[in-house]
């Protein structure tokens, strides 16, 4: 069998909300399995090349959609699809693609919904073959892998990490021309190119973006605005819960997609901007509708060699195609400001859907992010797709601006906001999320505060909390970038590379630190125990207000815990928490296939989820000096969610998307800091507990010459 080169070397990434229940850690994986993940991994390999594989090969040319129709649930899009591609009325390969364009969008749901339909594997695996020849790279790897995670018969399968797949998404354009020359040269000429050096078979490029000379202030958080793996992770929670997938052919409103919307973006905003002040930039700027004064300059550019739109500094919002969407904005705003300020919003049959109550937080969701599952998806459009293309500097975006393939198909340079793989690089993202999640607060703030009883636990009393000493540092980590390179002739042939090209990059990390809980309790009691961090002053060095740090705090860990009647000491080590460790990826991850293939054992790990949050990242750098933080500890009576945790699938090893059953308590996501939390409001309640930290940064010391 052909041996793929993926490859991430150290620590890498991904991630997103994690299961909170880790139970049953490991579990094998049988045979089947196996060879299911063998196949599909295979169709990831160098994704800009034609079929490699004799199987490949012989599948596309035999397989016909329309003479297996009985093969699919969903005849119709069978025709459908075969349309499309007997007249290429498709998005033709190499140019960017973005699921935010409405027809560029049409097909990937064409698409999903004939691999979605296949009645059983190897009909989507052929499918999936059949299809590799004909769309799009881009949204080839988008379709499959949506299709993968959403399939019942794929549950189990690991969809290679993207920044395997497409590198050129997560590096800049002088680290892929360096590893393209490294393609052609080989070793020869590796002391002329600069930051490059070998290391066994392998090429090294070094790469920095925190120091990149090319760039602005900003660049000064790149360590955390383009992460990898944070990256990744964003890219991988949208194709969980897609804004275009939903309803009936794809359910996924039981999983409260509106709550985890809020919920997830309320998380990253916050750690973003503990971030900024841990380096010094201060506020996140209030956006403004006339002048942008922040660019941004990705040095990204697409596999086609056209470079990601940038916007530049004093960007003024002023053109005509602007203004308009401007107007949009504005209404589409107003609309639910409305909506929140009346108590109510409109459904499509016009009558009233009632948001006064704790649990709209899912309709609002849903309505804000303009999603299929919304009450009234007309009425209530997106506006934040519109911001995105507003600020993001793609003049394209223009329809002046637009040339079409075939006459229908627009072809599009999306900028970095416009993918979500990318959009977490530009500052303006955070500044469009901070006033969208100001659209939340105010709906937030129209409900009851929480009342003492609501809030209080009486029968248990925190009576100390010890923290170890928070120390963050930076890891180098090495990127195999070879699965972009274009294959030379004896690789196509044999079907394996002769080259291998890692990129090292920094990340950031901390050293494994526990907390201890001393409480006592009157009786033996089933609690949710939750840890919380925010920052202890502003960029000011003003002590901020509970009430208003309350949007502030972001959820170090949840999990459940009996306590005994008497004292008690709840011990928790950073990596026991309820975010994950770095998914296998590449080279790695096909070894043990191959291996366990072969006799030996791959093993499933409930850790390893591609939308599991990174642990590495739960801490901001804090400073050389040490940086004041609040750790707030509050024990809660444990009230089981409606579906209990794991109900009908494994939680080992399936994301149980639209199962309803990922939550472990029916609490609110944040709770209790969802909503506006006084200080008179938790003054006197025992099972609430603020402790006064301090996060170290720790330099690391100069790489050895061998990075392992």
């Amino acid at each position: 069998m052909a041996r793929l080169v993926w490859c991430v070397l150290g620590l890498l990434v991904a991630g997103g909300l994690a299961d909170p229940v880790k139970q049953a850690q490991q579990k094998p994986a049988d045979k089947s399995t196996l060879e299911r993940q063998h196949k599909l991994l295979i169709l990831f390999y160098h994704i800009h090349e034609p079929n490699h594989f004799k199987e490949h090969q012989e599948i596309e040319n035999t397989w016909d959609i329309e003479k297996n129709a009985e093969h699919y649930s969903n005849t119709t899009v069978v025709h459908i699809v075969s349309q499309l591609i007997h007249h290429q009325w498709l998005l033709p390969k190499t140019v960017p693609f973005s699921i935010l364009e409405s027809t560029h969008k049409a097909e990937a749901q064409f698409m999903f919904n004939l691999l979605y339909s296949a009645k059983d594997f190897d009909t989507f695996y052929k499918t999936a073959v059949y299809l590799r020849c004909h769309l799009n790279e881009y949204l080839y790897v988008y379709v499959l892998s949506t299709a993968i995670y959403h399939r019942h018969d794929t549950q189990n399968i690991i969809v290679p990490p993207l920044y395997n797949i497409i590198p050129s998404f997560f590096h800049n354009s002088e680290v892929m021309t360096t590893a393209q020359r490294v393609a052609v040269h080989g070793k020869r000429f590796v002391e002329h190119y600069p930051t490059t050096r070998l290391w066994d078979d392998n090429v090294v490029i070094h790469m920095n973006e925190t120091v990149w000379p090319y760039d602005d202030e900003e660049m000064t958080i790149a360590y955390f605005t383009h992460d990898v793996g944070l990256n990744s992770l964003y890219y991988n929670t949208h194709m969980t819960y897609p804004f275009w997938i939903g309803r009936e052919t794809c359910p996924l409103i039981k999983d409260r997609r509106g709550e985890l919307f809020w919920w997830w973006h309320k998380q990253l905003l916050t750690r973003y901007y503990m971030e900024r002040l841990s380096v010094g930039l201060g506020e996140i700027p209030e956006l403004d509708t006339s002048l942008v004064l922040e660019g941004y300059r990705s040095g990204l550019t697409y596999m086609n060699g056209i470079p990601f739109p940038y916007r530049p500094d004093h960007y003024h919002l002023d053109a005509p195609w602007i203004l308009q969407a401007l107007q949009k904005i504005e209404l589409y705003e107003y609309r639910i400001d409305e909506a929140i300020s009346k108590g109510h919003l409109y459904n499509e049959d016009l009558n009233y859907v009632n948001i006064r109550t704790p649990d709209a937080i899912d309709v609002l969701g849903r309505i804000i992010e303009a999603n299929v599952d919304s009450p009234n998806v007309h009425y209530y459009q997106d506006f934040i797709t519109l911001w995105k293309r507003v600020l993001g500097g793609a003049h394209v975006t223009n329809p002046v601006n637009v040339q079409y393939h075939n006459g229908m198909i627009p072809l599009v340079v999306p900028s970095v906001l416009e993918n979500y793989q990318t959009a977490l690089r530009d500052p303006a993202f955070y500044m469009i999320w901070k006033r969208v999640l100001q659209i939340f607060q105010s709906w937030h703030e129209t409900l009851p505060l929480y009342t003492h009883d609501e809030l209080a636990l009486p029968s248990v009393q925190i009576q100390k909390v010890d923290v170890d000493k928070l120390v963050t540092y930076f890891e180098y980590t090495h990127i195999n970038v070879t699965n972009h390179l274009h294959l030379n002739e004896f690789e196509y042939q044999h079907g394996y590379d002769t080259k291998s090209v890692l990129v090292q990059r920094p990340q950031l990390n901390h050293k494994i630190f526990t907390v201890r809980v001393n409480v006592n309790s009157e009786s033996k009691k089933h609690v949710t125990v939750r840890f919380f961090l925010a920052p202890k002053y502003d960029s000011r060095g003003n002590e901020i207000p509970l009430v208003e740090n309350t949007q502030n705090f972001f959820q170090l860990d949840e999990f459940d815990y009996v306590l005994q009647q008497g004292d008690n000491v709840i011990t928790r080590v950073s990596n026991e928490n309820m975010y994950g460790l770095d998914p296998l990826q590449g080279q790695e991850l096909f070894r043990k296939v191959e291996d366990a293939l072969n006799g030996g054992q791959f093993m499933w790990d409930v850790q390893h989820k591609p939308d599991v949050f990174l642990n590495r990242l739960i801490l901001p750098k804090g400073r050389v000096g040490g940086m004041p933080f609040v750790l707030m500890v509050y024990i809660s009576e444990y009230r089981a969610p409606n579906v209990v945790y794991g109900t009908g699938f494994d939680p080992v090893s399936s994301l149980g998307l639209g199962t309803g059953a990922r939550r472990l308590t029916a609490d609110p996501l944040g709770f209790p800091v969802d909503r506006p939390l006084h200080l008179w409001q938790v003054t006197g309640i025992q099972n609430i507990f603020f402790q006064d930290v301090v996060i170290h940064h720790k330099h690391t010391p100069e790489i050895p010459i061998h990075p392992f």
